[in-house]
């Protein structure tokens, strides 16, 4: 045993040595690849910025260029536009002056100078052409030219007007200033090159090589292969960008090159001498091979302190195992996810968490068994182990399983994790299932609730557009009626028709405020129908009230024509009147100026109790198209024309006059051309009132007069000035006296201070500033006054929804009344209270 140890032993250090020998191997070849890469790169990068400086100097010749064939066209024009010779003088010598240019010339068609000297545009060289291309293109720009002092110019040509031609020179001296002497820190130099590789512009430092007539030679003379030079001049021909290295005068240079003018086929060369682009480079080398030296060093030491930890680590392993038994033990007590940890080689798990009979119901063992028996009996425990079973993913995913337990007896749903991975060189894989039926079931619920949540504000959001379609026509009514009321002040009888028609249109409009804050339709969704007696003929006296002032101001014909025998009957009145409402607003909208629309109403047989009436509203307006038709009763549907998009609306008043219609098991056609007209046609079965049911069985339970309140004394808390007023007219004009209070601490301040039986009443309301209504009830009622229990407190207040009266009942108020202010429910209210305290 001893010897097996130490022969063991000694396997292991000859690997250890190995490995060692390995490590510096590869990290000098790691080093030496990345002084290469190091070379390589800093090259490159000197390259690229070499091209860059000839991109810069080749876009700044071929600007110069640019700009001077402007200028030039530019004083030809102004030249041609001149009126006399004085002026054009004039101009050629400020042009002068401010360019570059010299040897401004003006040749006339026989060859005779108009302006500048006799010879100057008679430079050496010239293309016998030139002046025939100025005529043709009107502008011209030769390559080199030697002028009469053996200098060398770049001749420019311009024509004019007449036959005439402007001539122009510049030295190619200025253009080799402008591209710059030298390049990269002195050490390089630039051609102009033309086509073929024709030197046009030789270097400044280096004038001595214009003996060469074009840089081909010159490359071949230094021995290039003249295939590199041939396809170098190729390059330049098609005017490429790029960089390439010959050798002049035994030393390898870059030649870097980009196009310059391209009208003349120029190209921008520069030259480098290779050793410059590569000096920065070998100076990051040697850098680079010291910090390796350095690198590889340090690697070697840490190997080797590495293996003086090796047999320590190797004696603490199995430790470590145990360790980890004991933490995979601990983990699966306190986890509802358990593990299984399998091999390749065999479908028994290696491990299973204890847990696994809680969450799963099978025990561990069970999954350890070379042949479980209870496996063949178990639906769960089969699909379980065909999941276990199954080819390893490439790499870690995730995926649920919806499957019944029989050995819980429910359902679940398990989320499997699959974590392939490598333990030392056997491959192993890890999966974890969790019971997430409860998780599942959670976002199931808060998915439907969702849902719930969605429709729900989708029916508001239907339900508010729809309503502000809706009040618009009452308040055009209340609006109208109050302007013609203004006008006719000296007309008793015509104010009181407009006060008359004006409180119906209110009351209307009231009754669509009071349906839009009834929240629990809303939330639910549902449409909720009232029964209650009405009379049709007044019914359809006040729409005719409220819509002709809106045909009139229009110049249309509004026809109302009423054909029934019964008109006492049970209904909603207030969706009757949103359904005429709809259709007939939408007649007078969709009718164009001085058109007409009808209203007809017709009784057409009665079934039992319930006579069948026929309503159609018709005009001669714009008409629907066919295919609208059949969108028409969508929500939030509006047709796609011009003329319908200029007219404000929600586009679900049609939508809800169906549902309404629907709800009241009636229907409701259309018949529609475009350009012809539309007839809506409405069918409803409306019940016969039973008996003499009064319209309005309040109506007549209370009379008010001049002594209603009497000898009483109210206090009134209202924060705003209008409201005040007007409940201090309407009480005061009772008999009652009334003292205000501009917010709840004032009116509890002024309660608190006041003598026993000083007030009957306390009128207060909800949303004021410093105190509320409902704080100061509260207060009102916990005082220490005589009447703190007794005094009725009554809510007047916009605040309409149920949780608000519950909210005044809890603060101690004895009655809430909505606004606008219902006098009669007021009266009752305060009636019955005082009384009772009386």
């Amino acid at each position: 045993m001893k010897q097996a140890n130490l022969k063991r032993h000694r396997y292991r250090n000859t690997a250890l040595l190995i490995v060692i020998a390995a490590s510096c191997i590869g990290a000098f070849l790691m080093g030496a690849e990345a002084i290469r890469s190091i070379r390589s790169n800093v090259r490159s990068t000197t390259v690229q910025v070499i091209r860059e400086i000839t991109n810069s100097k080749s876009q700044m010749l071929t600007a110069i260029l640019n700009d001077t064939e402007r200028d030039l066209r530019g004083l030809a024009a102004s030249l041609d536009a001149s009126m006399d010779i004085s002026s054009a003088t004039a101009l050629l010598e400020r042009f002068e002056n401010d360019h570059t240019v010299s040897g401004l010339t003006v040749i006339d068609r026989g060859g005779q100078a108009l302006y500048g000297p006799e010879n100057a545009h008679l430079l050496k060289g010239i293309p016998e052409e030139f002046a025939a291309k100025v005529a043709v293109d009107g502008f011209e720009m030769s390559d080199p030219l030697i002028d009469e002092n053996g200098g060398r110019r770049v001749l420019f040509g311009t024509a004019l007007t007449g036959g005439r031609i402007l001539y122009a020179s510049v030295p190619t001296a200025s253009m080799q200033k402008a591209c710059g002497e030298t390049t990269y820190l002195g050490e390089g130099y630039s051609y102009i090159l033309g086509r073929d590789g024709k030197i046009v512009i030789p270097p400044v430092r280096y004038n001595y090589e214009q003996v060469y007539e074009d840089i081909g030679h010159l490359l071949i003379y230094a021995d290039n292969p003249s295939d590199r030079v041939g396809e170098f001049i190729e390059a330049l021909n098609s005017g490429s960008t790029g960089s390439v290295v010959f050798q002049i005068d035994g030393q390898e240079q870059l030649f870097c090159f980009e196009p310059v003018y391209e009208k003349r086929g120029w190209q921008l060369v520069t030259v480098v001498p290779l050793r410059e682009v590569e000096k920065d480079g070998a100076q990051i080398v040697s850098t680079a091979m010291a910090m390796a030296t350095v690198i590889i060093g340090v690697v070697v030491a840490a190997l080797a302190a590495g293996s003086y930890f090796y047999w320590s680590m190797q004696r603490r392993q199995q430790e470590n195992d145990r360790f980890l038994l004991d933490i995979y033990q601990a983990i699966s007590e306190n986890t509802d996810t358990v593990i299984f940890i399998l091999n390749a080689r065999s479908a028994v798990p290696d491990y299973v968490f204890e847990n696994s009979g809680r969450i799963l119901g099978i025990p561990a063992e069970e999954f350890l068994e070379q042949e479980p028996q209870q496996a063949k009996d178990s639906a769960f425990r089969s699909r379980l182990q065909a999941i276990l079973e199954e080819p390893w993913p490439p790499e870690g995913c995730t995926r649920e399983v919806h499957t019944y337990n029989e050995r819980l007896h429910r359902d679940m749903w398990l989320k499997i994790l699959v974590c392939p991975f490598i333990l030392g060189d056997e491959k192993k894989c890890i999966y974890a299932v969790t019971d997430v039926t409860q998780e599942h079931n959670d976002r199931e619920k808060i998915a439907a609730a969702v849902v719930a949540a969605e429709q729900a504000n989708a029916a508001k959001s239907s339900f508010f557009s729809s309503m502000s379609h809706d009040m618009r026509t009452p308040m055009n009514g209340i609006v109208g009626m109050t302007a013609i009321a203004k006008r006719c002040l000296g007309d008793p009888d015509r104010v009181l028709d407009c006060l008359n028609k004006i409180d119906f249109s209110s009351r209307h409009l009231l009754s669509l405020i009071n349906d839009v804050l009834d929240m629990s339709k809303i939330e639910s969704g549902k449409l909720a129908l009232v029964s209650e007696p009405f009379d049709l003929g007044e019914l359809l006296q006040g729409l005719e009230a409220i819509l002709r002032p809106q045909c009139e101001s229009k110049g249309q014909t509004l026809t109302f024509t009423v054909k029934i025998s019964h008109s006492r009957l049970m209904g909603d009145t207030l969706r009757l009147n949103q359904i005429f409402m709809n259709l007939l607003s939408n007649a007078a909208k969709f009718t164009q100026e001085g058109g007409s629309i009808s209203f007809t109403a017709q009784e057409r047989e009665q079934r039992g109790k319930s006579p069948t009436f026929r309503f159609t509203v018709a005009d001669n307006g714009i008409g629907i198209a066919p295919e609208a038709q059949k969108i028409i009763f969508t929500p939030f549907e509006r047709v796609s024309d011009r003329l319908v998009h200029r007219i404000e609306g929600t586009g679900l008043g049609l939508a809800i006059t169906k549902n309404l219609i629907s709800a009241m098991g009636g229907q409701i056609t259309l018949k529609s051309a475009p350009g012809r007209g539309s007839a809506f046609t409405v069918d409803l079965d409306l019940p016969l009132q039973e008996g003499e049911l009064p319209l309005v069985p309040v109506s007549e339970e209370v009379t008010l007069d001049e002594n209603s309140f009497a000898g009483r004394r109210f206090l009134l808390a209202e924060d705003n000035a209008i409201n005040q007023e007007i409940a201090v007219e309407l009480l005061t004009a009772y008999g009652a006296k009334v003292e205000t209070r501009d917010d709840g601490k004032q009116a509890f301040e002024a309660f608190a201070a006041s003598a026993e039986g000083y007030y009957d009443a306390v009128l207060m309301d909800i949303q004021m500033p410093v105190m509320n209504g409902y704080e100061a009830a509260g207060r009102i009622r916990a005082c220490g006054h005589p009447q703190a229990k007794s005094i009725p407190i009554i809510a007047m207040t916009a605040n309409v929804f149920a949780e608000d009266v519950l909210a005044a009942r809890n603060a101690g108020m004895d009655a809430h009344i909505a606004k606008p202010i219902d006098l009669t429910k007021l009266y009752q209210a305060l009636k019955e209270k005082m009384d009772a305290v009386d």
